[in-house]
């Protein structure tokens, strides 16, 4: 199994391809998302690694949300993988990705995200995780931070400053770098594996206006 997975949702963007279970990964702290920049670093990561672009067999990306040319990049990059090969490719959401990374570290399973979005809107969500499962409580949302209500039964992380503030003692604070090597742990945690592409799972999170 070739895997490769891409994230793109923040600044700077990074890597990894997966073979013969080992991870090779790539970072870029450069600070400007590029297509060509990603598409040529992808090709040095296959060649390096003595393979052919046919042979990934699975692609892995951050769909947001997140930067939004960023996230936009990525999309059409696995589309095009995913198309090429017929490979499955998967989707996942990034305040998923910030709930688990804070699980691993903490063991907390139960997990609040607010996420900055644009003006005074932010992305929120409910998460509940095991090692077997991550779900969220209803839906993520965007919504205005002043709508959101504090879950005392969830632990909270936040990349906003009035909530950071007004928390200051039990907020935990999101990094905006999450990784490509997190999204490889994910997929092994929990996607449920599929066989083939499917385009609607190439698409990032705020397609159809839902999140």
């Amino acid at each position: 199994m070739n895997i490769l997975s891409i994230d793109t949702s923040a600044s700077s963007f990074s890597l990894t391809l997966v073979k013969d279970g080992e991870n090779i990964t790539y970072v870029d702290s450069s600070d400007h998302i590029s297509s060509e920049t990603i598409l040529v670093e992808i090709n040095n990561l296959v060649t390096n690694c003595e393979l052919n672009p046919k042979d990934i067999n699975t692609v892995i990306y951050n769909n947001g949300p997140g930067s939004f040319t960023g996230v936009r990049v990525s999309s059409a990059i696995v589309q095009a993988i995913g198309f090429s090969n017929n490979c499955p490719v998967y989707g996942i959401n990034a305040l998923m990705l910030t709930a688990y990374s804070c699980f691993k570290k903490t063991n907390q399973s139960q997990i609040q995200v607010i996420k900055k979005a644009f003006g005074d809107k932010v992305f929120h969500g409910l998460f509940h995780l095991t090692n077997n499962s991550c779900t969220s409580k209803g839906s993520i949302t965007t919504t205005n931070v002043s709508d959101v209500v504090i879950d005392q039964n969830y632990i909270l992380l936040s990349d906003v400053k009035i909530i950071l503030d007004e928390h200051k003692e039990d907020c935990l604070f999101i990094c905006d770098f999450i990784g490509s090597e997190l999204l490889i742990e994910y997929y092994d945690s929990y996607c449920s594996k599929k066989n083939k592409f499917d385009y609607k799972d190439a698409l990032p999170s705020y397609a159809g206006h839902t999140i």
